[in-house]
């Protein structure tokens, strides 16, 4: 196969991901890291194989072997890259969030539209096994009419390291706990249910953390088809709390992306009332031990899966690259607008914390940005 020349901006944390995914994939080849810091691009391109370095976007966009570029700059600097590429003629990966404001991401989304390119949200945890498990058991039924959904995520707020410390400086990040740890829940909800926000309340506050940002988050949603859900997170927690939760009129899922820890035993977990003998092959062919569950007239209906570990940074290039050729990925990866209406609930939410109030979606284009304080 004609693999698809791959381009790496930003040689930061986040890098070390992409690059040797895209290392581990059959369409796709690193060809360049570009940074401002040459001896930083090299040690990643030494590190991962990649052909050249450049130490400008410009500069990397000249060479006709880079096709797409692997955006992963701090947020403040998405909308910029992307529009560069995009009018350069190269598609775009950009990691989440996909900008700091809505009208960014709309922007974002229109370079890519006017250029013919597409554009992508580095939303990984779509192609993990078990969320491609848990959509398929949604798809098919097994949990009934889902009314309501909850997802946490914990962890400490330097677990991370940068030689940045964007992430903390809001002008600079357009927010911490509620963007970076919480942004991949807004999206996999939206993936799993195949539905959007409606409306938000939210609750922001600084607790504890050094830096004074939002390190305690709590917000309330209501989705177009009627379901209610919670996202709560933190970044002082001292180890990683992470399950999302999804409860339907035939039974609920259990879902674990991040960390298994002793309350959550398996990445998957599935109760339905659906008979044994009426579940899809690829449910019961993929737990263990099914077959005694099956003649054992007291089965409870739950289901837990160890799904295979997959890769889920590869398959995420592996599709944006087949999207660079014009071919149908067996996986639809995050686009654009997926990245924009994750966005828009952050936007709404610091309406809601502002306002104290709910918040109704969508926003229109031109809703001016406000960030609440914390001080």
């Amino acid at each position: 196969m004609d693999k698809v020349g791959i381009g790496i901006l930003g040689a930061g944390s986040i890098a070390h991901y992409h690059a040797p995914a895209v290392g581990k994939t059959a369409n796709a080849r690193l060809v360049a890291i570009c940074d401002p810091d040459r001896k930083r691009a090299g040690q990643v391109a030494e590190q991962y194989g990649a052909e050249k370095i450049y130490t400008s976007l410009d500069e990397m966009l000249r060479d006709p072997a880079v096709e797409g570029v692997v955006v992963c700059t701090p947020n403040f600097m998405h909308r910029e890259h992307a529009e560069v590429c995009a009018k350069a003629g190269r598609g775009v990966l950009c990691e989440k969030p996909i900008s700091i404001t809505l009208d960014e991401a709309l922007s974002m989304q229109k370079a890519a539209d006017e250029a013919g390119v597409p554009l992508r949200t580095g939303f990984n945890q779509r192609f993990l096994n078990q969320v491609k498990l848990a959509k398929f058991a949604i798809e098919q039924g097994v949990i009934g009419e889902i009314h309501a959904f909850r997802s946490v995520f914990s962890g400490k707020w330097n677990n991370y390291f940068d030689e940045t410390n964007f992430r903390y400086l809001p002008e600079q990040s357009g927010g911490t706990t509620i963007n970076d740890n919480l942004v991949h829940r807004y999206d996999m909800i939206r993936h799993l249910l195949d539905d959007d926000f409606e409306s938000v309340v939210a609750d922001l506050h600084h607790s504890v953390i050094p830096p004074v940002v939002d390190d305690n988050v709590h917000m309330i949603v209501r989705t177009r088809k009627g379901a209610r859900g919670t996202f709560a997170a933190d970044r002082f927690s001292s180890v990683i709390a992470d399950s999302t939760d999804i409860y339907g009129t035939k039974g609920s899922i259990h879902l674990v992306t991040n960390a298994v820890s002793p309350f959550h035993a398996v990445p998957l977990a599935i109760n339905t009332t659906v008979a044994p003998e009426e579940l899809p092959k690829r449910l019961t062919g993929a737990v263990y031990p099914f077959a005694k569950a099956r003649a054992n007239p007291a089965w409870t209906g739950w289901m837990s899966f160890w799904p295979e570990f997959n890769d889920a940074y590869a398959e995420q290039v592996s599709e944006f690259a087949d999207a660079l050729r014009g071919r149908q990925a067996t996986h639809v990866g995050a686009t654009g607008i997926d990245g924009i209406r994750s966005q828009e609930l952050i936007q709404a939410a610091y309406d809601s914390q502002i306002d104290s109030c709910w918040i109704s979606l969508p926003l229109t284009q031109g809703t001016p940005y406000r960030m609440p304080s914390y001080s």
